[in-house]
């Protein structure tokens, strides 16, 4: 009875919590609306989730005392302030800042070689490293290849969205104490703002950090001070409630993901012929969470694949079909299909039956693919369908290739 009665007095204050929070998210929306912060030059570009040519570029940007900012060393100085870095006795407008510096090959055991995102290099030869992670996962031994540069005069720091700690691999040997975790959704909003409020906001460059902030605010889910400072009182006066709620949230979302991912792979397995070996990579807690369906032309093995089911990635997390092999020149591209990189040589993204891209970050897709049987079945469908007519597309044409070659 005692029991009872707690559960019943734990689901009812869960169910307020939920519906505080529902109401202060809407009006969160509804002010983004209003301000117009929906209308942003990068998402209306696609490049919202792009490390290097949207986030280093930007960041390295702000942060070089000669760039045509004309701020000077006023905008370095306050990020070296926010990451607690001891700038004195340095001459911060003969800093120079790198995006992609070289370090050389990356060698066959990944002990060296590689490129530092963003460096910060002082006149006294001393220097910052910073690894920059929007979706991106870890490489091999990344971090201790990058911590090798200036042994002893480099700071290394990890920046990702929510302070996320490198893999075990990126690290090697390095240990807790060899780096240091900084934050999107902290450092560098809190930076940015610092930034804004140092400038005139109505020139142009005080609209363009704004643009980029609202970016940051919208990938780390972040509210205004007074929304937030709300939602936090909220959270406080519902901290039992708020606990299982956060401690269950990403085993539901990842189950969501994972089910669509499972039924996918099982219904491919059974469209194609005893040819195609139709295998699951990468389950839905990694960044890029894929099915590889691997077939043999010619004697030549070639792998198509479908990423990312963890709606992160490439693509801002869209979902797409394509051809992963780095010896396939795109020479035979149709319309409806691009180019990515030297790994993924012909892609192809999968919409909805709305015709929309279909991205498994989407909350609202989400929420119907769990709570709609019909819907879950339709997306399964339409996805293996347009990957089927992918592969059927490519498929004679990669057979002329491999004759060729």
């Amino acid at each position: 009875m005692v029991n009872n009665t707690i559960n019943n007095e734990l689901e009812r204050n869960t169910l307020a919590l939920l519906s505080e929070t529902k109401r202060l998210v809407d009006q969160h929306f509804e002010d983004r609306k209003n301000r117009g912060e929906d209308f942003n030059i990068f998402y209306i570009m696609g490049m919202e989730s792009n490390e290097t040519k949207t986030h280093s570029n930007m960041l390295a940007a702000l942060l070089n005392p000669k760039g045509n900012h004309y701020q000077q060393s006023s905008f370095l100085k306050l990020f070296l302030e926010e990451i607690n870095y001891d700038y004195s006795n340095e001459d911060l407008n003969q800093v120079s800042i790198n995006v992609e510096h070289h370090l050389g090959r990356i060698t066959e055991d990944y002990l060296e070689g590689g490129f530092i995102d963003i460096l910060i290099s002082f006149p006294s030869g001393k220097a910052i490293a910073i690894e920059n992670k929007i979706y991106a996962g870890d490489q091999p031994k990344q971090l201790y290849r990058y911590s090798q540069y200036k042994k002893g005069c480099c700071e290394l720091y990890y920046l990702n969205l929510f302070g996320s700690q490198p893999s075990k691999d990126s690290l090697y040997t390095l240990t807790n104490e060899d780096f240091k975790i900084i934050t999107y959704k902290n450092q560098i909003i809190d930076w940015l703002e610092k930034c804004l409020v140092s400038i005139d906001q109505t020139i142009i460059l005080g609209a363009s950090i704004k643009q980029y902030l609202i970016l940051i605010k919208y990938l780390t889910n972040s509210m205004d001070n007074e929304l937030k400072q709300k939602l936090n009182d909220i959270i406080l006066n519902n901290l039992e409630e708020a606990k299982y709620i956060s401690s269950n949230y990403q085993i539901i979302v990842d189950a969501v993901k994972e089910r669509f991912r499972n039924a996918v792979h099982q219904k491919l397995d059974k469209a194609l012929t005893s040819r195609f070996k139709v295998r699951l990579g990468n389950d839905t807690s990694f960044s890029f969470s894929q099915i590889w369906i691997d077939v043999i032309i010619n004697d030549k093995l070639i792998q198509f694949g479908i990423e990312s089911f963890s709606g992160h990635g490439h693509l801002q997390g869209r979902l797409f079909v394509g051809i992963i092999d780095k010896d396939i020149e795109p020479n035979y591209l149709k319309e409806t299909d691009e180019r990515l990189n030297n790994g993924w040589q012909i892609i192809r993204s999968i919409k909805t039956i709305n015709k929309n891209y279909l991205n498994l970050s989407d909350s609202k897709t989400l929420t119907k693919l769990a709570k709609d049987e019909n819907y879950f079945e339709e997306t399964v469908s339409t996805t293996v369908n347009q990957s089927l007519d992918f592969i059927s597309t490519y498929e004679v044409y990669l057979k002329e290739l491999c004759i060729n070659n």
